[in-house]
Formats: structure tokens, sequence, C-alpha cells
């Protein structure tokens, strides 16, 4: 799979979430050095990523700043997002938001920037790159009343790559 293409430049993101993986990355740098084990420094900041459980450097940031909040109100066809669906790390681009007959309750649609595989058998897999979900008005997924539940939650808008 290939990784994240997404960019996010250095106003997007928090920067003191930024310098505390930078200096976790250089740390492990220097721990792997010692075992006489040779890592670029970016493929540091890669392996820390993924040591947190996120695919990449540009996912780990992005969910850095999850604090932030986000409403529905935001979203809006063809922003960027970056969030988690069913305990995956994604990033993807916004297709559609509807209201429901249930208040309080969205339904959104989103295209990821990758699929990812929602079954947790080793004897097959389930790719899905684009999702239908229900959310609430703090984007969190819920279900079709309205009770909180697994699913697609969206955690902040990005901004757009400066080559869109």
């Amino acid at each position: 799979m290939t990784s994240n293409t997404l960019n996010i430049s250095r106003t997007d993101i928090d920067a003191d979430a930024t310098e505390q993986f930078k200096t976790q990355a250089k740390r492990l740098r220097k721990a792997l050095a010692a075992r006489d084990v040779s890592v670029s420094h970016a493929g540091s900041l890669e392996l820390l990523a993924q040591s947190h459980g996120y695919r990449d450097w540009n996912t780990a940031i992005a969910m850095a700043r999850r604090n932030i909040p986000t409403n529905v109100s935001d979203l809006s066809i063809g922003k960027r997002f970056a969030g988690s669906y069913l305990g995956h790390a994604v990033t993807g681009l916004i297709r559609s938001v509807t209201t429901t007959a249930t208040p309080g309750v969205f339904r959104v649609e989103v295209h990821l920037d990758e699929p990812v595989d929602v079954v947790k058998s080793k004897l097959f897999t389930g790719y899905r790159q684009r999702i239908g979900a229900r959310i609430n008005e703090q984007c969190e997924p819920v279900l079709t009343n309205g009770m909180a539940a697994p699913g697609l939650s969206i955690d902040l808008l990005l901004r757009d790559p400066p080559d869109a």
C-alpha cells in the first residue's frame, strides 16, 4: 500500500505536538544508532508514527490535533479531513453531508485517501475506501437513533494541498 500523499504544512498543525513527535523521533534515531542501526531522520519520523499506530508521519501529525473540535456545520463537500474509521487513522475527502430524520444525526459520505481493511479475520480481507456513515453534531460516530457507536469520526479539517 502506498503512503499517504497528503501534504500537511507547518501552519496546519499544532507546533507543540509536532515538536514532541520530532523530539521522540530524535531519541529513537539515537537509540537505534547505539545498536548500530542507521536510520535517516525521515525514516525515524515514519517509524515513530507507525509505533504510535499511525500509517505514516502525516497521519500522526494530523491526529495529534484531535483536541481541536470539529462541528458538523464546518463540513462541506470537497473539504479534506483527518479522523478514524473502525480503529484506523484515516484521511480523505468529504463527498456529501445531509441531515437525517433523527434530530442531531447527519449522514456523511467520504472518500478515503487509502482503503482500510475493516475485517479482523486472517482468512480474508475487506477493504473500504468510499464510506457512508452517521455522525452527530460533534462529528462522532452514532447509530440511526443517535446513540454512540463505532464508525467514522471526523476529528479535524485539513487545508488543501498547495498544488490543488
